[in-house]
């Protein structure tokens, strides 16, 4: 689990627009690319389905299953 704090997690929901469930507004397609090329992990994995499956809660379960040196590649 990556050492997030609540503000830090906030922070990105707001700069990743996932308020609706999307992660800057991008197709799956391109979602997948942008999780790929940024850490190297296959989003639509099982091991990342959180709640209802939305991009949103994806990137939230990365938070959750993947260490800081994962988690933190997206910076």
């Amino acid at each position: 689990m990556a050492d997030l704090s609540n503000l830090e997690k906030r922070n990105l929901e707001r700069l990743l627009g996932m308020a609706s469930g999307y992660v800057l507004d991008l197709s799956n397609k391109t979602f997948t690319e942008f999780v790929e090329d940024h850490i190297g992990v296959r989003i639509y994995d099982t091991r990342y389905m959180l709640g209802s499956g939305s991009k949103a809660n994806r990137l939230r379960a990365v938070w959750i299953e993947e260490r800081n040196h994962v988690v933190g590649q997206f910076a």
